[in-house]
């Protein structure tokens, strides 16, 4: 088998076009509260919902995933996200809009889930390291590209334009996917392990690998969801000054992926790439935190600890198909990596703000420590199972 570069990259594509559906929201809060009478609460509910659906549906879609074949499972959630987006074209009331966001969140679990599995089968066995530390690096340049995109149509143009557009953009990805990954409809009828056989054979040598990308995703959401309230309480930044920086800082995690594709092709195992990533990223964010570092070298510092960190994912998918047992088993591990990210992503910034309630900033490296060293722990215990 030969590697299909061009393929690699329209599924990458589809990838960064998934992602997109959570950083399109945000620039149009002021304008959904407006016009639907969202609450603050609420309009950050349009967000984090599609990270809610991953963190309780992850294991079952990856499952689901590979029994009926990833191809498939890619186009369906494409379908499911166009849909979404039209659905949020027209919504007139706040559940009308939650419910669109929530159909959106199956869509995009779905092309997670799918899009890893076929760019490894896509891939040569010595290209499949680099091939997914890219695709490890599709979430933020997907809402770093959508939300540049929405926020400059959000004064141009209604919201409901710019989920209309969203719509057109993804019914062209649909058509893309049939070209790209049409794949063959597997039987249903023949015999697919029992759930039993399916968590203890193919999961169990995941579980260490899933608790450190779990320990990163909480990590990284704390850290980006409450720096721009630290450095504009403590370090007497301007709001709209904190924010660019954790855009921009955010956005460095992509070079922390791409490094960590250039080492594991000269031999660094991709557990040892996660612990290192983990360790440094939050010892750095660590000190960035000290009143000692002046403003320019903690914001510097900070986004160190972003390329750093970029690290963990892009190790974290490359490990997949090392561990696997079988390739029937990559399916279900990026559903429990999908699963376990989200519920990071959900758990680490309101578990970071209420330890700074109530130990104060100055003690936040503490926790961050402290789960750093329990996602590097996990990172090095992952193995590659006796196939």
């Amino acid at each position: 088998m030969t590697t299909s570069w061009g393929r690699i990259s329209l599924l990458y594509g589809i990838g960064v076009l998934a992602a997109g559906q959570l950083g399109v929201v945000p620039p149009l809060v002021p304008a959904l509260q407006r016009d639907l009478g969202l609450s603050l609460a609420m309009a950050g509910m349009t967000v984090s919902i599609i990270t809610l659906v991953g963190a309780v549906l992850g294991l079952l879609a990856g499952g689901w995933s590979e029994r009926v074949g990833h191809a498939r499972a890619l186009r369906i959630g494409i379908l499911t996200m166009a849909s979404a987006a039209a659905l949020c074209a027209a919504s007139d009331d706040a559940t009308t809009l939650l419910s669109a966001r929530g159909l959106a969140g199956i869509g995009y679990l779905l092309v997670v889930v799918a899009g890893p599995s076929l760019m490894a089968s896509t891939s040569e066995p010595r290209h499949q390291a680099f091939t997914l530390s890219l695709w490890g690096t599709f979430v933020p340049v997907g809402i770093a590209i959508a939300g540049l995109i929405a926020a400059g149509f959000a004064d141009r143009a209604s919201w409901r334009m710019v989920f209309a557009g969203d719509a057109v953009v993804l019914a062209l990805a649909l058509i893309v996917a049939l070209v790209v990954a049409p794949g063959a409809v597997p039987d249903l009828r023949a015999p697919q392990p029992g759930p039993s056989a399916v968590t203890l054979r193919w999961l169990g040598p995941a579980v260490p690998l899933s608790l450190a990308f779990f320990c990163f995703a909480l990590l990284f959401l704390a850290l980006a969801g409450l720096l721009p309230a630290y450095l504009v309480e403590r370090r007497g930044l301007a709001v709209a000054e904190a924010g660019r920086f954790i855009a921009i800082a955010t956005a460095f995690g992509i070079a922390g992926s791409l490094l960590a594709a250039w080492m594991m092709r000269r031999g660094v195992s991709p557990g040892r790439l996660i612990a290192i990533g983990l360790i440094t990223s939050t010892a750095i964010a660590a000190f960035s935190f000290s009143a000692v570092a002046p403003v320019p070298l903690a914001v510097a510092g900070f986004a160190v600890s972003f390329a750093l960190g970029g690290l963990v994912p892009a190790a974290a998918f490359a490990s997949v198909p090392l561990i696997a047992v079988d390739a029937r088993a990559i399916g279900p591990i990026n559903g429990l990596l999908a699963q376990a990210g989200s519920l990071g992503s959900l758990a680490g910034p309101p578990l970071l703000a209420l330890w700074v309630e109530w130990a104060g900033w100055s003690l936040a490296p503490v926790l961050l420590l402290v789960v750093a060293a329990i996602g590097a722990a996990s990172a090095r215990a992952v193995a590659a199972p006796r196939r």
